[in-house]
């Protein structure tokens, strides 16, 4: 009886280089899908500026008044209110910052005084990530405003010496990301056009919902309850950044996560570099602010042309704002970020093929029925 022909996976069981190569072709393809810079986008130079000024005035009052601790929160809250305004009408968009300030200022609260109450920070966790997954898929501005929100209870959680003032300077920065919203709207004369959804196509994608968002929501809560529980229970340094990488990866469609975390991956340990570098060599805090301002800016010019390459300025602005409130060894603040990240998109990782694998499996859920007339 004459032999059946080998099928191509017989062959790359036999033949395990021509298996090898073919990996190596796919991982080549990925990279090059997702590792990507769009030349026909222009920067976004009105965005620069409102970051600039966002993130530079909590700074340069800090340095002023000599706040340095609180100053990290008032930094990140200018940082932030960039990402929640997606031009258009003025009013909306100062609308969208109070309400990320807010609720910045409410969930640390939450996550420090959850401190001393047994069981509570899990419970806040778990209240938060599953209002985060909820809200994932009505938008830019609202998906990252609702991760804001964890991520600052995350923040409130993690940090025993948090001072009084750092809600002081996390209010601060969102006022100074208004001011900066106001500034842009004299200097250009007219609103900045939209770009992308904000609080009211929010509201409009939530009404047109016909279903509940229940797997997506257990899916990124779950997520993000191993993220936290790999990453104390390992005793991590800044354990929070593996959640926190896990919240910002996760998008709304699964394949998506993950060209999403490779490319956080890729920008994270270059700009961890850079972190590392300006921390080593620079130790004067008025050049520190200015260092921050222009990796804020730089983080704006490429934020809509290359994710990855954003985020090599986020990194390392992060680090350096990190630096300003807590002085540390810029190695070991490098070493920590890289392996937070690296576990964080790993978690991340392995849940999306994971919930990709289960879709399928997974009952449709139970969606609206619309009223007869």
């Amino acid at each position: 009886m004459a032999n059946a022909p080998l099928s191509s996976e017989g062959i790359l069981l036999y033949c395990p280089h021509k298996f090898l190569l073919k990996c190596a072709r796919l991982m080549r393809s990925l990279l090059r899908q997702t590792l990507t810079f769009d030349r026909n986008q222009p920067p976004n130079w009105r965005r620069a500026l409102r970051v600039t000024v966002a993130i530079g005035l909590p700074l340069f009052i800090a340095i002023w008044r000599g706040e340095f601790l609180p100053a990290v929160y008032g930094g990140v809250a200018g940082l932030y209110s960039m990402f929640v305004d997606n031009g258009g009408p003025t009013p909306e968009r100062i609308v969208a910052i109070v309400y990320m300030t807010v609720g910045m200022l409410l969930c640390g609260i939450a996550g420090y005084v959850g401190r001393w109450v047994p069981g509570a920070p899990l419970a806040f966790l778990l209240a938060f990530s599953l209002m985060a997954g909820w809200l994932q898929g009505t938008g830019t501005s609202v998906e990252l405003m609702s991760k804001y929100w964890l991520i600052a209870f995350l923040f409130g959680n993690s940090d025993p010496r948090l001072s009084p003032l750092a809600g002081t300077y996390l209010l601060l920065g969102g006022l100074t990301g208004i001011v900066s919203v106001l500034i842009d709207r004299v200097l250009a004369g007219k609103p900045e056009k939209q770009f992308g959804p904000m609080l009211f196509e929010a509201i409009s994608r939530l009404l047109r919902r016909r279903h509940s968002n229940g797997h997506f929501t257990f899916y990124f809560a779950s997520k993000i309850l191993a993220g936290y529980a790999v990453g104390y229970g390992l005793g991590l340094t800044r354990a929070y950044w593996v959640p926190l990488t896990i919240a910002i990866v996760t998008v709304y469609d699964p394949q998506l996560s993950i060209a999403k975390l490779i490319q956080r991956l890729a920008g994270s340990l270059l700009g961890a570099l850079v972190g590392w570098a300006v921390l080593t060599w620079c130790h004067d805090d008025t050049w520190l602010a200015l260092i921050s301002m222009a990796l804020g800016a730089a983080t704006a010019l490429l934020l809509n042309r290359s994710y990855w390459m954003a985020v090599v300025p986020i990194t390392a602005l992060v680090m350096v704002l990190l630096d300003f409130g807590y002085p540390q060894a810029s190695t070991l603040l490098a070493i920590a970020r890289v392996e937070n990240t690296v576990l964080g998109c790993a978690i991340a990782g392995l849940g999306a093929l994971i919930y990709l694998r289960l879709q399928q499996w997974l009952p449709r859920e139970r969606r609206k029925r619309r009223a007869r007339v």
